[in-house]
């Protein structure tokens, strides 16, 4: 019940056998509350009080002089009975062995964990018993599933099969609506428990709930990750942008699915500044790649960016790169994977904004996809690979970085920079039809535009709104950006993304 610690490479029979090796603070603190009245009353953790360890001889000795603060290490309720010995240990005196520790009323109880809900040390699953029955007059199955798997994970249940088998029918009444056998409804509630619990990184076979028929998984043990991107549906308006994209436009799609086609791979970086289509882009060749059947993965620096692209997820979180990460770093995901897995089989990935993320993230992903791919002298492996940004907007955040350090953790500055086939978008929605717009945003994206006092830019008269003072001119505004009645829009998704 105690950890031992002994030299690498040395024999654990040896160190086993050692004089003295069976005692430890623990074993001889029962033995001192046998030969001690004063100790049988103190607890544990306050026994350096009044004894002292010696830990040439491995016992503890009344103590003659000053106090002394004791503590004992740290135990994770997951961690099973090693949490339940310390919990009686910082609540019950006395203990003369192991065996003690766990009797209560004169009745020895088989694990440490009973002893102390019988003490009323910790709650016993009755709590989580009443959750349950309380969750089954409202919720829905599929989320009694959910809640059953969130307790597994977090409330740590002392009889996992006996909550199982008390909550099965309730768990399970929407399978049984369309299957007779008890035990097809029950491996289809196990086989969705056991999603649940993977996408909160822990394995069912972890638990002792009834063993998984593999012939009811419809999914042939294929990846979680790998089900989630297959299933993403496909917007049917999304097929036809591409009959609507600008020259510019055009060339970089005709260029990427000409390299997914190809199989050959490819790196591309679509720059250009905000409104000149690139999430227009994006959602075109999503839509081309997964109507054919292929995976294809929509990744974001930002949150906010990820959520506008169809089964968008933030790079951080798709690709498990580590928050602080430095040069030559990887991911933290393994061969065996989902993560990887899906990498393997996607055709296309895509990471917008990627202006705004730090280099070595990037230099990350290279990293582990030229391993798993086992290509280590293409880029990502040989992956078709889409970086969107615009340098002009927001860089990567250094802390209390000079300049020189946040230009250094651009992706300009990374070793992939040269790899990748530039593609610039310089027209948005005006300027495919009016020359001059197009010019003149080139012009204040470059810098090139003159500027007045402070470097502010007069906008041309072509551009504003007048401005007469009064409080009707934010009205005006407003209706010049949104041509129809925002207020009868607001509930219409097309109106607001466009």
């Amino acid at each position: 019940m105690h950890m031992v610690s002994f030299p690498a490479g040395a024999n654990l029979n040896d160190v086993l056998s050692q004089e003295g090796a069976s005692k430890t603070m623990l074993t001889e603190y029962f033995e001192a509350n046998k030969k001690y009245d004063l100790a049988r009353g103190i607890l544990y953790k306050d026994f350096p009080t009044s004894f002292v360890w010696i830990s040439g001889g491995k016992y503890w000795k009344r103590r003659d002089e000053r106090t002394q603060i004791g503590r004992i290490v740290s135990a994770h309720p997951a961690e099973g009975e090693r949490y339940y010995l310390r919990v009686l240990l910082n609540h019950v005196t006395g203990a003369t062995s192991f065996q003690d520790s766990r009797t209560v009323d004169g009745i020895v109880f088989p694990t440490f964990r009973e002893a102390a809900e019988r003490r009323g040390l910790i709650e016993s699953d009755n709590t989580i018993d009443e959750c349950l029955n309380e969750a089954e007059v409202f919720q829905m199955p599929s989320s009694l599933r959910r809640l059953f798997a969130t307790i597994l994970v977090f409330c740590e249940p002392s009889n996992v099969r006996g909550l199982w088998d008390r909550h099965l029918e309730a768990m399970t009444e929407d399978y049984r609506l369309n299957h007779m056998s008890p035990h097809a409804v029950e491996q289809m509630a196990l086989l969705d428990i056991k999603s649940m619990l993977e996408s909160m990184g822990k394995d069912i076979s972890s638990f002792p709930l009834p063993e998984i028929d593999e012939s009811y998984d419809a999914s042939n043990n294929e990846a979680r990750e790998i089900t989630e991107e297959s299933t993403i549906g496909v917007n049917p308006e999304h097929l036809g942008l591409s009959s609507f994209l600008n020259p510019e436009q055009r060339y970089a799609y005709d260029e990427i699915l000409m390299t997914i086609n190809s199989g050959q791979g490819g790196v591309f970086f679509v720059d250009g500044p905000g409104g000149t289509g690139k999430t227009y882009l994006y959602k075109a060749l999503l839509a081309k790649v997964r109507s054919e059947g292929k995976i294809a993965i929509a990744t974001a620096t930002s949150g906010v960016a990820a959520s506008i692209l169809p089964g968008g997820r933030t790079a951080h979180s798709r690709f498990k790169i580590p928050l602080n990460i430095e040069d030559g770093g990887v991911c933290s995901f393994t061969k065996q994977s989902g993560t990887a897995k899906l990498l393997m089989s996607a055709s296309l990935i895509i990471w917008d904004e990627a202006s705004m993320t730090r280099r070595q993230a990037v230099e990350a992903l290279d990293n582990s996809m030229r391993d798993i791919m086992a290509q280590p002298d293409l880029p990502f492996g040989g992956k078709t690979v889409v970086f969107g940004g615009d340098f002009r907007q927001v860089l990567p955040v250094v802390r209390k970085g000079t300049r020189s350090q946040i230009t250094d953790a651009t992706l300009r500055k990374s070793y992939l920079w040269e790899s990748m086939r530039h593609i610039r978008l310089v027209r948005n929605m005006r300027a495919q039809s009016d020359p001059w717009f197009a010019d003149y945003l080139l012009r204040v994206g470059n810098g090139t535009e003159d500027t007045m006092d402070d470097g502010y830019i007069r906008l041309p008269d072509e551009i504003r709104v007048p401005y007469t003072g009064t409080a009707y001119d934010i009205y005006k505004l407003i209706e010049s950006v949104f041509p129809m009645p925002l207020d009868e829009n607001l509930l219409d998704p097309n109106y607001i993304t466009s």
